[in-house]
């Protein structure tokens, strides 16, 4: 009896940690993504990515004055990732802006 539930408690484990490893980097579910999402819903979708670091720097406006652009909401972007496959996600004031994929099946 005791054997018994451990193989059927083993089997109950293995079966949801399988289902826990299905490919989120697909092309599916690239096109679930869409423009406006947070990234907290992109997350849920996707998993988690990586933060690209952007170059920051300053610029030289046309009046010759310098403009670090403290004021302007950056983009950031996020790389999801499996293999060669990618799905990498522009985001500006949280929300998704654009979508851009790489290898995907």
């Amino acid at each position: 009896m005791h054997l018994t539930r451990c193989l059927v408690l083993g089997l109950v484990l293995s079966i949801s940690l399988l289902g826990g490893c299905e490919k989120k980097i697909t092309r599916e579910n690239a096109g679930k993504v869409t423009e406006g999402m947070t990234l907290n819903a992109v997350t849920k979708l996707l998993g988690s990515g990586e933060k690209e670091e952007a170059a920051t720097g300053t610029s030289i406006s046309s009046a010759g004055l310098m403009d670090s652009k403290a004021n302007a909401s950056p983009d950031e972007v996020y790389v999801w990732k499996d293999g060669s496959s990618k799905i990498i996600v522009t985001f500006r004031d949280g929300k998704v802006t654009t979508v851009a994929t790489e290898n995907l099946r």
